[in-house]
């Protein structure tokens, strides 16, 4: 047992929970604090977030951005956390329902988005009176190194929040193992998913999963055409591809097939040579190695499946098209984090969702379609976590996250959100 992470989280322990009117308000107070810690130090964090991602400076500053507004929509709906509710069986026998924070969480975050995947979590456990213990990436070690700076400057916060300084792969298993911890929240790998699940078996602790995906978009036949290439672009090259969500797989009406495929490889060109797409290279080494790996395992494996090797910005990490017809194909059941994007014809909707559905991952997938029958019809019947209608990578903080099957279990954000981080106490009371 880590001893001294022993005495971290037995800390926590001691000081989570929001039990009188008081205590709720100082949830509150926790929440703002946090959030202006965070507008205080903007500059700082998004330098870190430069250094640690290769993001440019407007993609980091719109990380920044939209993570305050979870910050903003967690204070501002404050209101809707269940505290108790009465429920009554006769006149003489009533029950109540005790709505409790769940203990200290764990939040193992990636290097991806290290602000966001925080914000989409970290407030709505601290507004139901949950303490946290945070271990950001080892990928990220600017951006922890703020994060841990910045926190630990409050000593009013460091009773119900630590950043660890220690992020390596030992710390996430002791973490798991911690007896004091109640839930695990992570957002990372399907495979690091399956080893926290086993991992939290010992102590039977909660576990929250955001994991990986291949998403599909699905173009039919009745789609405004452009526009839907204009949204798939946008949804493969998001972060260069190294986003959770991001499309890796097209799904598209055989009777537009080759033609939307030819206006999406122009779409592609013209954008990169106005310099409105950029071609970005993996942020990390270890992404690197693997996708040099890839890319040279589809030349030598699937020459013939190959609709187009780009070329743009660089021959080593180059995005390309690829077509394919095998349903056992690695091209649709393997997770790339990088633009290798197949393309896949469907004869009608019933095939469509069958394609669809068959990766066994089920995060996210976009839909382009005129029709309200068929998008309802599809909406119904894909098994996807978040889904959009017409457009790609437009969120609300309103709305929760989380997948099916192998993009993990449970939901964050949103109404929803609230509720992860509580536990209930039933009471059985006669008059």
């Amino acid at each position: 047992m880590n001893k001294k992470l022993f005495k971290i989280t037995k800390n926590l322990k001691e000081s989570s929970g929001y039990s009188t009117d008081i205590s709720i308000k100082k949830a509150k107070k926790n929440l703002i604090t946090i959030r202006q810690i965070l507008i205080t130090n903007k500059k700082k964090i998004i330098q870190a977030i430069c250094l640690d991602v290769k993001k440019t400076l407007v993609d980091s500053k719109n990380e920044f951005n939209e993570s305050i507004k979870i910050w903003n929509f967690v204070i501002n709906n404050f209101h809707l956390v269940k505290r108790q509710k009465k429920i009554y069986f006769s006149n003489k026998k009533k029950g109540i329902i005790n709505y409790e924070p769940i203990g200290v969480v764990a939040f193992i975050t990636p290097w991806n988005y290290p602000l966001l995947t925080l914000s989409e979590r970290l407030p709505f456990c601290i507004a139901c009176g949950c303490a946290a213990v945070l271990k950001p990436s080892e990928f990220t070690p600017n951006f922890s190194e703020i994060l841990k700076k910045i926190i630990d400057s409050n000593y009013k916060l460091n009773k119900y929040l630590k950043v660890l300084k220690n992020s390596g792969v030992k710390i996430g298993k002791d973490l798991c193992k911690d007896p004091n911890i109640s839930l695990i929240s992570f957002v990372g790998s399907t495979k690091t998913g399956k080893q926290i699940l086993k991992q939290c078996a010992q102590t039977i602790k909660k576990t929250n999963l955001e994991l990986g995906g291949k998403n599909p978009a699905i173009i039919c036949q009745s789609a405004n055409i452009n526009l839907a290439i204009s949204k798939v672009i946008n949804g493969i090259f998001e972060n260069g591809g190294q986003a959770c969500v991001a499309i890796s797989r097209v799904l598209i009406d055989e009777k537009i097939y080759d033609d939307t495929i030819k206006k999406m490889i122009i779409k592609v060109k013209r954008l990169y040579q106005r310099k409105k797409l950029k071609i970005q290279i993996p942020a990390i080494n270890s992404q690197r190695k693997k996708v040099i790996s890839l890319i040279n395992y589809i030349k030598f494996n699937y020459p013939k499946n190959i609709i187009k090797i780009f070329n743009l910005g660089s021959k080593k990490f180059t995005p390309i098209f690829m077509k394919t017809k095998s349903r056992k194909n690695f091209l649709i059941t393997k997770e790339f984090f990088f633009p290798v994007v197949s393309f896949e014809k469907f004869k009608n909707l019933a095939e469509c969702i069958s394609i669809g559905n068959l990766s066994g991952y089920g995060l996210a997938t976009y839909i382009f379609s005129s029709n309200n029958l068929e998008i309802k019809y599809l909406v119904n019947q894909l098994q996807f976590g978040r889904i959009w209608i017409n457009s790609s990578l437009e969120w609300s903080p309103a709305l929760p996250v989380g997948g099916f099957k192998l993009s993990g279990q449970g939901r964050d954000m949103g109404i929803v959100g609230f509720k992860t981080y509580l536990t209930n106490k039933s009471l059985y009371i006669k008059k």
